[in-house]
């Protein structure tokens, strides 16, 4: 079942209103589909729609509903001539361009390597440049691009949107959601990858259906997006999720956050090579995850200790919001059962039987993140045809999308 739209906003003004801020966030819809989450009268919502299909907003096609069998029924969606949006990911030393139509079909996309430690400036350039790649590898003119969803691996405050000062972005430091907007040309928002990876599993991926879920990214960093009755929890200065530095031991390593003995100092993978340095040299990632595969003894015992240790951290997570959820996502979660099941395994030790989450991995490859920054960008870019104005939410609120995830 669908659930109803919920915004965080002011409640949409019009029947019209409704439909459309539902085909907006939720993708591809029936007209059932569009009663149950308006909560609009039948013969109301077959008004709207015909109304809005007669104006060349709405557009049908005959697709059967996901894992539903039986002839296809006809889905409904805002017509992908009205525009397009952009997920752009900045990492460390990468950049990945997602270019989405309104009706949530992913169109094209670019890549590119950035500099390590790179200036914001750069970054920037480079992200105009593969945008306006891919709006010409989908054929749509710049014209086309409605807004953009923007992933920083970094701390990002909301509201105002602002990079917050960080020894992990320092070359990003007080750039703000109106500077990037300026350089890409189009309205933005951002936030950091931890929220975005969530939002896109939760959107398009491992999330869907679940309103209370925790993404745990192991990866190079360890970071948390976490869901909670339907909402993206940010927390009021957006660092909300933090788990890679809950503190394992004052006395510790000094970690990159500029703390002592975080979690992402014994639990990542740059802590995984290290430990296996002794043995196997200056493993790069592809490598450690060749000798996982291959079973070598020392790998996998360093790699179940790590996952076990980020298991023990979550289970205070579980204990506090008792998700239906955990999906572990990164590099480690190429591992497969050699990382998830430690994890579990941590997690059944140290949380009640009955509040025990199940644990999967996400379904979204490395698209995630850049596929939460087009949910985010569908939710908050002003752009919907006779639609009521937007108000942005404080809260983070997000309304549950469901879209078939057509990657």
């Amino acid at each position: 079942m669908q659930p109803r739209v919920r915004t965080g906003r002011p409640a949409p003004r019009s029947s019209r209103d409704l439909v459309l801020t539902a085909l907006r966030a939720l993708g591809p819809l029936s007209r059932a589909d569009l009663v149950r989450c308006t909560g609009a009268a039948p013969s109301t919502v077959s008004a709207v729609v015909g109304d809005l299909t007669a104006a060349g907003l709405v557009v049908g096609s005959a697709s059967p509903a996901p894992g539903q069998p039986g002839r296809p029924g006809l889905r409904l969606t805002l017509s992908p001539r009205l525009g397009a949006v952009a997920g752009v990911e900045f990492g460390f030393a990468s950049l990945r361009v997602l270019l989405c139509d309104v009706a949530h079909n992913v169109v094209a996309s670019a890549e590119c390597e950035l500099p390590a430690e790179h200036a914001s400036a750069v970054a920037l350039t480079a992200a105009r440049a593969l945008t306006d790649q891919a709006l010409r590898a989908a054929g749509l003119p710049r014209a086309a691009l409605l807004g953009a969803g923007v992933s920083l691996p970094g701390p990002v405050g909301r509201h105002p949107d602002v990079v917050k000062s960080s020894a992990i972005l320092p070359g990003w430091r007080g750039v703000s959601g109106a500077d990037i907007a300026a350089a890409l040309g189009v309205p933005v928002s951002i936030d950091n990858d931890s929220n975005l990876a969530a939002l896109g599993e939760h959107a398009w991926g491992a999330g869907r259906g679940c309103d209370d879920s925790v993404t745990v990214k192991f990866h190079t960093g360890i970071g948390c997006g976490v869901f909670a009755n339907g909402t993206l929890v940010r927390g009021p200065a957006g660092g909300a999720g933090e788990i890679g530095h809950v503190t394992v031991d004052e006395r510790g390593p000094l970690c990159r956050c500029g703390k002592r003995g975080c979690l992402e100092t014994y639990a990542a993978v740059p802590a995984i090579i290290e430990a296996l340095r002794p043995r196997h040299g200056q493993l790069t990632p592809p490598e450690l995850l060749r000798l996982l595969a291959a079973g070598d003894p020392g790998a996998v015992r360093v790699a179940s200790d790590a996952a076990g240790l980020i298991g023990t951290h979550l289970a205070a997570t579980c204990n506090l919001l008792a998700p239906q959820r955990i999906i572990v996502i990164g590099l480690m979660a190429e591992a497969g059962t050699l990382v998830l099941d430690p994890i579990r395994a941590a997690i059944a030790r140290n949380v009640a039987p009955n509040e025990v989450p199940e644990v999967v991995s996400g379904s979204l490859g490395t698209r995630q993140t850049a596929l939460g920054a087009i949910a985010l960008a569908l939710d908050e870019t002003d752009w919907l045809p006779g639609a009521a104005p937007r108000a942005r939410p404080r809260s983070g609120r997000r309304p549950p999308p469901r879209p078939e995830a057509r990657t």
